[in-house]
């Protein structure tokens, strides 16, 4: 190792490669690096989600929900099934083991739910899908409100999404907050009897004359002519022409003649409100190769504009999630300012400003050596990885600092610089390895936790970035220490005050008073060994007492706060928007 070390030494070109090397690469990679939220993931969650009109919550448990989980049985596979038996509708979760392809438990799930024979009558087909919704995708929120028009407000939705989509930013977008539109066929009791028809006879004809069916094919020596009846019809107006009967004296009775046919939305209480008036939500998800700095970009300019165009509407990001990655990159970059700052002063002050410089150098260059392993390995800036730039920042400069001040220590000694930078490296190697790799070694059992990936992307940030710190540490920091003058301490100039007033009360401190603490523990050792003993079994007594909690994560508090209202099933929406009505104007008197 002296011999890598004194090469790098007596010929710092090479110690300039590694660090434009390290500069280029690592800036390079940055740009290439994606922002989100979360990690991404890819996905390991299978969704069923069963739609059965006018069902309670028992019946979709007891007709859908427990078949359903009977018939995934013995797939293999699924780690955990957990199901929610809701009004008109029933969603079952799967989550999927880590070593299963997903796709392949799909199909076999897919296959199970399409073979159950015994689906009500009136149940929709089941959906099965992958799951994406967790947070990892998300990019934000959106909220429309404007006039109390559910149609006019969905329209513009509409248009919101269209805008979206065709932006090249954004191609992940799902808007919720309204209930589906249908065509609505209102018959009425009197107009039956009057004319003698029945219920099922109206249903029947709108069966049989709204479809299209195909007749077969007329096939000659030239051609093959394929027959097909085209009778479905969207528009209310088109299926109020369906000929029910047809009279003796000519005339045909008509749907529109016994029925109000009319395309609204179904009656199933799903409403959205902000601050009181009628919304709809927009949700803006993004994918493991989009950039959520860049979608939040696009949506803020989006936001501006359509605020400009739409007088009688209002879009507004309720939710952003770049908002919070940036406060935790702004974090991360006045943490680093400050660290930079307090390595400049404390050792220009006490060693010199030359020697500040290159250590303080070693932070940004083993960031950018940590963008290269983060972008070989898939990582994106989000909050976890984040976390470990945070982490790691505080810890970056500590083998820095030892080797250059044994550096110094060596030149004070009258070593030429080019020895002093050799022998001084080599003096703390051992140690300032030992200290870095045990650390390094403390978080490779966070990389390997199945955990979903919620802390290996923080633990290949604190590796990669200490590792690259011994990097710069012992080959590139040495090579440019080992210039300048031999400084002998007793022929030190006395010009500088300062510096030799810092000189004498880091020595006093040195000296007098750590030197006469640590002479004291070393006299009385066995003191000093049960003092932190003592202090330890006491705190781990105060912890299984309860008077230390503990908990995964802390407490923190939120800006907003939620009211949750459960009400007997079958109550009407019109009292449940009066409870929500009451809530929010108690809110708002309370706000006043």
């Amino acid at each position: 190792m002296r011999k890598i070390v004194e090469f790098f030494v007596r010929y710092p070109i090479w110690a300039n490669a590694i660090l434009i090397i390290i500069v280029i690469f690592g800036a390079l990679s940055y740009t290439n690096i994606n922002k989100s939220f979360f990690p991404e993931l890819p996905p390991n969650r299978i969704a069923i989600r069963v739609t059965y009109p006018g069902a309670a919550p028992e019946e979709m448990e007891e007709a859908i929900t427990i078949k359903v989980e009977e018939a995934l049985k013995g797939i293999t596979g699924i780690e955990e099934v957990t199901s929610t038996s809701s009004e008109n509708s029933a969603t079952i979760n799967i989550e999927t083991r880590d070593d299963y392809d997903i796709d392949e438990v799909l199909a076999e799930v897919k296959n199970a739910v399409d073979g159950i024979p015994s689906y009500p009558v009136g149940a929709e087909p089941p959906i099965v899908i992958k799951d994406r919704g967790s947070f990892s995708s998300r990019a934000a929120f959106l909220t429309l409100r404007g006039p109390n028009d559910l149609k006019a407000l969905k329209e513009k939705a509409e248009q919101i999404e269209s805008d979206l989509l065709n932006s090249g930013e954004i191609s992940q977008v799902e808007v919720f907050g309204y209930p589906p539109l249908e065509i609505s066929i209102e018959v009425n009791e009197a107009d039956l009897q009057r004319y003698d028809f029945t219920f099922s006879q109206v249903a029947n004809a709108v069966r049989f004359n709204n479809r299209d069916i195909s007749g077969g094919s007329i096939k000659t020596s030239e051609e093959e002519i394929r027959i097909r009846a085209n009778s479905r019809e969207y528009a209310p107006e088109e299926i109020g022409r369906i000929v029910l009967r047809a009279n003796p004296d000519g005339s045909n009775l008509l749907l529109r003649d016994i029925a109000d046919v009319k395309f609204q939305f179904a009656d199933t209480p799903n409403k959205s409100y902000s601050n009181g008036q009628t919304s709809i939500s927009v949700s803006v998800l993004k994918l493991p190769e989009e950039d959520l700095q860049e979608i939040s970009s696009f949506i803020g300019e989006y936001l501006d504009k359509f605020d400009a165009e739409n007088e009688n509407f209002e879009l507004f990001a309720s939710f952003d999630f770049n908002t919070l990655l940036q406060q935790r990159i702004s974090l991360l970059t006045s943490n680093g300012l400050v660290g930079l700052s307090l390595v400049l002063v404390a050792l220009g002050l006490f060693l010199s400003l030359r020697l500040s410089f290159w250590v303080a150098v070693g932070i940004p260059i083993s960031f950018l050596g940590m963008f290269i392993v983060g972008s070989l390995a898939g990582i994106t800036i989000n909050m976890l990885s984040l976390f470990g730039m945070i982490l790691v920042i505080g810890i970056l400069v500590d083998d820095g600092i030892v080797i250059a001040e044994n550096i110094y220590t060596h030149k004070e000694m009258g070593k030429s610089p080019t020895l002093a930078a050799i022998d001084g490296t080599m003096e703390v190697l051992p140690a300032v390895f030992t200290s870095v790799t045990t650390t390094i070694i403390a978080f490779i059992p966070l990389m390997l936790l199945d955990n979903q990936g919620f802390t290996t992307e923080m633990s290949i940030v604190v590796i990669a970035c200490l590792a690259f710190s011994l990097v710069e540490a012992f080959f590139v920091l040495p090579s440019h220490l080992a210039t300048g003058k031999a400084e002998d301490a007793d022929h030190k100039p006395k010009k500088d005050r300062i510096r030799g007033g810092l000189d004498r009360g880091i020595k006093y401190l040195r000296d007098t008073i750590y030197g006469g603490v640590l002479k004291l523990l070393i006299q009385w050792r066995w003191v000093s060994f049960a003092i932190p003993v003592f202090i330890f079994m006491v705190v781990l007594g105060m912890i299984q007492g309860g008077l230390i909690k503990t908990t995964i994560f802390p407490s923190i508090p939120f800006d907003d706060f939620e009211v949750s209202l459960v009400l007997n099933p079958g109550t009407r929406e019109n009292i449940t928007e009066d409870y929500l009505h009451r809530f929010e104007a108690a809110v708002w008197e309370v706000n006043e």
